[in-house]
């Protein structure tokens, strides 16, 4: 047991370490598709599941483009402001869809200041890393003792699926309060009319 313990032990310390970079850590030159997927990969790693896995591709970032997710690079450059749409897009995408994510990004960014958006996404990410690792580490506490494989297994998919299971609660939480504010926004809009 020793080293699944202490492997999962070692990704929740590289996780509880990881922080996005905040705005002045962003790049504050504008770059090309190439190096905006080297940045992202690089921003990324810790959250993937092997080496081989690709967070984002040249077609994603085309794609969030034509769907309007994020602004229109400049003469094939990228800016801080991608960045930071990027980065929240790809720690969302899992859990809502490429237009609750629009709508999300939106709400949030209202007439605030892109880095305010980035700061704030950056504190509630480090905060949920934080609770959730804390929980894993809880359950691999009580794993001390010694036991069967089998009884760790066991211990180990359970976590998983209260994990799981409250990943969809939060998702089907997140997607009606999108729902009943794009509703609300629409009653205030035909009232004005």
């Amino acid at each position: 047991m020793e080293p699944l313990k202490e492997t999962l032990l070692n990704w929740a310390d590289e996780l509880d370490k990881h922080k996005l970079p905040g705005w002045d850590a962003l790049p504050d030159i504008d770059l090309y598709m190439d190096q905006i997927i080297t940045y992202l990969e690089r921003q990324m790693a810790v959250y993937m599941q092997s080496p081989e896995e690709k967070p984002i591709t040249p077609a994603m970032i085309n794609n969030y483009v034509k769907s309007e997710v994020i602004p229109r690079p400049q003469q094939k450059k990228y800016t801080r402001e991608h960045l930071v749409y990027l980065m929240a897009i790809l720690n969302l995408k899992q859990v809502l869809s490429l237009s609750d994510i629009s709508r999300l990004i939106a709400y949030k960014n209202a007439g605030e200041p892109i880095q305010d958006l980035l700061s704030e996404f950056n504190s509630i990410q480090q905060e949920t890393v934080q609770s959730a690792t804390a929980r894993m580490r809880q359950v691999l506490s009580r794993l001390e003792e010694p036991q069967s494989s089998e009884e760790v297994e066991k211990e180990l998919a359970q976590l998983a699926l209260k994990l799981s299971l409250e990943a969809n609660t939060n998702r089907i939480l997140a997607k009606r309060l999108l729902d009943e504010i794009a509703l609300r926004r629409s009653k205030d809009k035909d009232e004005r009319e």
